[in-house]
């Protein structure tokens, strides 16, 4: 009996204190509301938010833009990440569902001339037209599960509004 109340109390502790780690930021005219880890600073852009930790090489990526359906978000992922400066990301395997409407890939490819690897998640909400996009990219030696878990928190958390 004390062994499971012990359990308990560990269980609660540490789901509190997540839920302390974490800040929710809404923003009602992208149309998103997410919660993201304190150690990640947040920058807003004009069509999401960049993130970047005090603690870790890296970067997380919000992203809003429009789309209809989830098989056209799905080619949009395929075809990767090309940036004007040069950066792009290509995808390494298949996409895999993520819940009812979203998808998840692990990319690798280089920015600012070095070589890094990425994860994204995608969510759509057919009804407003809108997909949200996740992306966490870090130097492809340094990439890790912390930088997983950061973006697992967004990820869940990410509701349309």
């Amino acid at each position: 009996m004390k062994f499971s109340t012990t359990i308990l109390c560990v269980a609660f502790i540490i789901n509190v204190s997540w839920a302390q780690d974490t800040h929710t930021e809404t923003n009602s005219s992208l149309g998103i509301e997410f919660a993201h880890p304190t150690n990640w600073t947040l920058t807003p852009k004009e069509d999401g938010y960049l993130l970047g930790s005090t603690r870790l090489e890296g970067f997380i990526l919000v992203r809003v833009q429009s789309y209809k359906t989830l098989k056209k978000m799905k080619a949009a992922m395929q075809n990767g990440i090309t940036q004007e400066d040069g950066s792009q990301l290509t995808l390494l395997n298949e996409l895999q569902p993520f819940g009812e409407n979203g998808l998840a890939g692990m990319y690798e490819g280089m920015v600012d001339e070095q070589k890094v690897r990425g994860f994204m998640m995608c969510k759509l909400d057919a009804k407003k037209g809108i997909g949200a996009f996740i992306i966490v990219v870090a130097p492809e030696t340094r990439f890790n599960q912390s930088h997983m878990d950061a973006l697992k928190i967004i990820a869940r958390t990410l509701n349309f509004i």
